[in-house]
């Protein structure tokens, strides 16, 4: 059975939107999912210069707790946190955040985002070790549903469009 996605939608000071995409498990229910999709909608907008303006799941996720959720001066969707984990059967999950917050590159002239950096480590940890619901802890997955367990890279990237797709 395939997993299931939460879809976060970021806009950024021009008005242009991008979206990432986490998925997870099948096997919680609607409340888990949601505590889900609110918790990781704060690490993914501390990681982020736009504005997060959703989070889906056939549902809405509830973001509006989250302090200083606007679009600061500068923020693009076309600059992205590139994300790369891996699963115990090698499986690849990529993890492209728009908007990203300049405030976490490393040395100049590397890509490398700071992983030692509160907000990075916090999602990356997420991602690796899942967010504690009220009936248990949710790890993020693959389209198969194998747990991640390794982290790849964390890189700053960019594209030209970070629009998605139509599916």
């Amino acid at each position: 059975m395939p997993s299931f996605s939460l879809i976060y939608s970021f806009l950024d000071d021009k008005n242009k939107i991008s979206t990432t995409e986490i998925n997870v498990p099948t096997t919680f229910n609607l409340s888990q999912y949601t505590e889900f999709g609110a918790a990781m909608a704060t690490i993914l907008q501390n990681l982020a210069q736009g504005k997060l303006v959703s989070a889906d799941l056939c549902l809405q996720a509830d973001i509006s707790g989250l302090t200083s959720n606007a679009a600061t001066v500068g923020s693009t969707v076309d600059l992205v946190g590139a994300f790369q984990f891996g699963t115990d059967l090698n499986n690849k999950v990529a993890v492209t955040i728009p908007c990203l917050s300049e405030l976490f590159m490393t040395v100049s002239g590397s890509d490398d985002l700071d992983q030692t950096q509160a907000d990075v480590a916090a999602f990356l940890f997420a991602m690796t070790d899942g967010i504690v619901t009220t009936g248990g802890t949710i790890l993020p997955c693959d389209k198969a549903e194998e747990d991640i367990t390794s982290i790849d890279f964390a890189r700053e990237g960019s594209r030209p469009t970070a629009q998605r797709k139509a599916r």
